[in-house]
């Protein structure tokens, strides 16, 4: 609860979580299963589900929630998986829950911007800072170790929007095999 210095317990469907944001001074929680949720902080705080399952035909491999810059945004990352049990990125799909509206509209683009998903803290950056950032693409890295092989190859891109492709953003020369998936970080501007 706001003003608390402890955990609080939010009561809600017994169902995996897969993000959370903090938009226009309210939380938003989605599950695996695509549903949208508020957290109400009364007396037992909880999650109210508003309205059906956002998204389309197929099950994503991982959602994200974030703040684009006044609109809330859901990105559904699909994955298929290989001969080696790996899972690697196919396509992104980009939402914007209109809850005023009560509407759903898709992204096609970002414009000028760069999204950076993590779970819990995707980030947005206009494309020219930092420098050799590529506009309109999402940043993503792989999701968990069941993503890397033996060989540290991993699932660890940028997709184009415009283009509808996938490209690594480093050379392998000089980027180490991963286990972990790495963290973005952004600098100050000021």
């Amino acid at each position: 609860m706001p003003g608390e210095s402890s955990w609080t317990v939010v009561d809600g469907p017994d169902c995996r979580m897969e993000d959370i944001v903090c938009f226009k001074g309210n939380f938003y929680v989605i599950s695996a299963m695509n549903e949208l949720y508020v957290v109400n902080f009364e007396l037992v705080p909880k999650l109210i589900e508003i309205g059906p399952p956002i998204g389309k035909v197929g099950r994503p491999r991982q959602t994200y929630l974030m703040d684009f810059d006044g609109y809330m945004l859901l990105i559904e990352r699909f994955c298929l998986p290989t001969e080696h049990e790996l899972s690697f990125t196919i396509r992104f799909n980009v939402i914007e829950p209109n809850l005023e509206e009560d509407r759903l509209y898709e992204w096609f683009g970002i414009d000028d911007c760069a999204v950076f998903l993590g779970r819990n803290s995707s980030i947005f950056v206009e494309s020219s800072h930092p420098p050799m950032c590529r506009k309109n693409s999402i940043y993503f890295t792989h999701l968990t170790e069941d993503s890397v092989d033996e060989f540290g190859c991993c699932d660890l891109g940028v997709f184009n929007m415009t283009e509808h492709t996938i490209n690594r953003f480093y050379s392998t020369e000089v980027f180490p095999p991963l286990v972990r998936s790495p963290v973005w970080l952004t600098p100050n501007p000021r």
